[in-house]
C-alpha cells in the first residue's frame, strides 16, 4: 500500500494534517497492506467501491481506478478521516446504489455490465445535483426567515456532503495521487527545477502533478 499517497490524501481534507493523523493513516495502510483486507468496508463493499471508482475513472489510455487500487485510499481514509455521520452516510449511499441497481436491472451494481453502470452513476449524481440544490433553497430561505437561527445552525449540517459528491471527491483523490494516476495520467518530473505558479499547457498536453 502507498503510504505516501494516502498521506498526501489525507492533507487534501479540511483542516492540517497532524501528525497523529498521518501516525494512523501510515498504520492503517500497513495494516491493509499486510492483511489484504479492507478496515473500514466489508469485503463486499470494498468490491463495490472498486468498481463505483472504476466507472467514474475507468481504463482508457491510461490504468483506470481499480488499477491505481483506489478504493483501498477510500478505505483507510474514511476509517481515520471521516466522522460517524460521514461514514454513516457513505455506506447508507451503497446500500442506496445496490437497491437502485436492483430496481432498475434485477442485479447488484458488481454485477452490472458498463453501460449499466454508467446509467447507474447519472442516476446518483442527478440525485446528487437535486439534493445539493434543495439544500441550497433551503438555506436560503432559512436567512430571510430568520438570520440568527441560520447562524446558529451546527457546522455540521452547513458542510453535509451527499454520497455521490463523496464517492467522487474521494475517487479523484486516491487516483490523482497514485503513481498511475500522477505518472501516467498526469504529467510528472521526479525532480522539478524552479516553481512555475503559471505555465500554458499545449494542445492535448496532460495537466502537471503536484
Amino acid at each position: 500500500m502507498r503510504v505516501a499517497t494516502i498521506a498526501g490524501a489525507g492533507m487534501t481534507l479540511p483542516g492540517v494534517m497532524s501528525a497523529a493523523l498521518a501516525d494512523r493513516l501510515e498504520n492503517s495502510a500497513a495494516q491493509r497492506a499486510l492483511t489484504g483486507k479492507p478496515l473500514f468496508f466489508t469485503a463486499d463493499q470494498d468490491v463495490t467501491v472498486a468498481e463505483l471508482a472504476d466507472t467514474i475513472i475507468p481504463t482508457t489510455n491510461t490504468p483506470g481506478a481499480k488499477a491505481a487500487k483506489v478504493n483501498e485510499v477510500i478505505d483507510i481514509i474514511l476509517k481515520d478521516c471521516y466522522k460517524e455521520d460521514d461514514q454513516q452516510r457513505f455506506l447508507n449511499g451503497l446500500i442506496q446504489t445496490n437497491k437502485l441497481s436492483q430496481d432498475t436491472y434485477g442485479k447488484a451494481f458488481v454485477e452490472l455490465d458498463p453501460a449499466q453502470r454508467i446509467e447507474i452513476m447519472k442516476k446518483l449524481e442527478a440525485d446528487d445535483k437535486q439534493l445539493r440544490s434543495q439544500m441550497t433553497t433551503a438555506k436560503a430561505v432559512a436567512k430571510v426567515e430568520n438570520a440568527q437561527a441560520d447562524l446558529q445552525m451546527p457546522d455540521a449540517k452547513k458542510r453535509y456532503t451527499p454520497f455521490f459528491s463523496m464517492l467522487k471527491d474521494l475517487t479523484l483523490t486516491g487516483y490523482f495521487t497514485s503513481e498511475i494516476g500522477a505518472t501516467q495520467a498526469l504529467e510528472y518530473v521526479a525532480v522539478p527545477g524552479r516553481y512555475d505558479g503559471c505555465v500554458p499547457l499545449k494542445p492535448g498536453q496532460k495537466a502537471w502533478a503536484i
